[in-house]
């Protein structure tokens, strides 16, 4: 009796249900839409700010050596403090290691540069810059799995003309500060020559090397000259050392002080610090992509609940002499309340259904114009929809309900 009693009314009245209908399809495709960009593209916003700088930092306990990033200084680290190379991959055995993004270790040195028409020290950068390094699970036998990493993935807006070294580049390629470059003359393509003297009994190591590359960052990069690790190592004589690590953590929804906690556990003698500015900037970013977000959620909702709520109010306004009938013959206020709620719910799952579809296609533009990136939907977002919209439509209309369960069926029959 329900059924058809719901049938009738949803189809003699099709044209206010159908307003009611779009106004939750308007709420139910906002929501999806939001939803969706932010699931996809809050973790690529995050990835892509990552590309801007490392924002941990890892030395040795009791440094001295002032490193640090453009604009930000940690501190110094000791000639003699060093961390182990053969250590640096134990980072990526902490919990959080899948939202590690890369890493580089770094090995500092102070060194004589000869070019045709300039002679001076610089600072002599030994770093990854592309490079596979292999990580054992402590948990599993299975052989080792092996990432890419290095600073053309952790910091790569560093790079202000030519390219990065790679693997296929030769040995004593480099990469040279806009500084450097241009107090010695050097361009992409130019050779120039490096020395370094051992304290110890002071032979002199020198090394002819090839410019790649120029770096820019606006802070200490522009005043070094970047090299591949393992020939700043063989310079200097410091075989399998490094000073700092430069880590770039992705986490959205964990305090990356964890990550700093987990990686001291892991290598007990080097103290993890996280770089303040970077990671405010990224949290404040995040959280008001967020905030709009909810804002625009809670507008598209109130939207929502406006149009079922007049439409239904609306519907007992007419239907009032079919209600005093109704309850003339015995109908319980609770039937009556049913009835209303379940049209309301009809309501709400069409327009949820149909919302989800046109949220779809509102996320794929939002995506294209605003990100430049394809937004895929979760089908797990259609539920959602559907229970939000339904939520929504039968609690706009509970005041329309308690206006109709208020109805005397002597006043309305009597017609006054």
């Amino acid at each position: 009796m329900l059924l058809r009693i719901l049938g009738k009314s949803l189809a003699r009245r099709r044209g206010r249900i159908a307003f009611a209908v779009i106004s939750v399809v308007m709420g139910a495709a906002v929501i999806t839409a939001l939803l969706a960009v932010s699931m996809d593209v809050e973790e690529q916003v995050a990835a892509d700010f990552r590309k801007y700088g490392a924002n941990l930092v890892i030395v040795p306990q009791s440094d001295t050596i002032e490193v640090g990033f453009p604009g930000v200084t940690f501190g110094s680290v000791t000639e003699q403090g060093y961390i182990e190379e053969e250590d640096v991959w134990r980072i990526m055995r902490i919990s959080w290691r899948t939202n590690i993004l890369g890493f580089a270790p770094f090995l500092y040195s102070v060194v004589h540069a000869d070019s045709e028409t300039a002679s001076q020290d610089v600072v002599l950068a030994g770093t990854y810059f592309d490079r596979d390094v292999e990580i054992l699970d402590r948990y599993s036998s299975s052989d080792p799995e092996a990432i890419t990493t290095g600073v053309s993935v952790i910091n790569a807006w560093w790079l202000s003309k030519g390219k990065w070294i790679d693997r296929s580049d030769d040995y004593r390629s480099a990469l040279v500060g806009v500084n450097v470059a241009d107090k010695m003359g050097l361009k992409i393509g130019d050779t120039f020559t490096i020395s370094f003297k051992t304290n110890g009994d002071g032979n002199l190591t020198t090394s002819e090397i090839t410019v790649v590359g120029l770096v820019e960052t606006g802070g200490n990069e522009d005043n070094q000259v970047m090299v591949n690790l393992q020939l700043a190592q063989d310079m200097t004589n410091r075989t399998g050392k490094v000073h700092t690590i430069q880590v770039s953590a992705l986490c959205t929804g964990c305090p990356v002080d964890t990550f700093a906690e987990e990686i001291e556990g892991e290598i007990d003698y080097v103290e993890a610090r996280t770089v303040k500015q970077l990671v405010s900037a990224e949290m404040s970013m995040l959280g008001k992509f967020e905030g709009m977000m909810a804002m625009v959620t809670m507008v598209a909702m109130a939207a929502s609940v406006l149009g079922v709520t007049t439409t239904m109010t609306t519907s007992v306004i007419e239907r009032q002499k079919e209600i005093g009938l109704m309850k003339s013959v015995g109908a319980e206020r609770r039937k009556i309340s049913l009835l209303f709620l379940s049209e309301a719910a009809v309501i709400g799952t069409i327009g949820g259904v149909l919302g989800f579809v046109a949220g779809v296609f509102l996320a794929r533009s939002i995506g294209l114009s605003v990100f430049d990136t394809a937004v895929s939907t979760n089908i797990l977002l259609l539920p959602v929809a559907i229970g939000i919209s339904v939520a929504v439509a039968v609690g706009a209309s509970i005041l329309p309900v308690r206006r109709a369960q208020a109805v005397e069926p002597a006043v309305v029959l009597r017609g006054e």
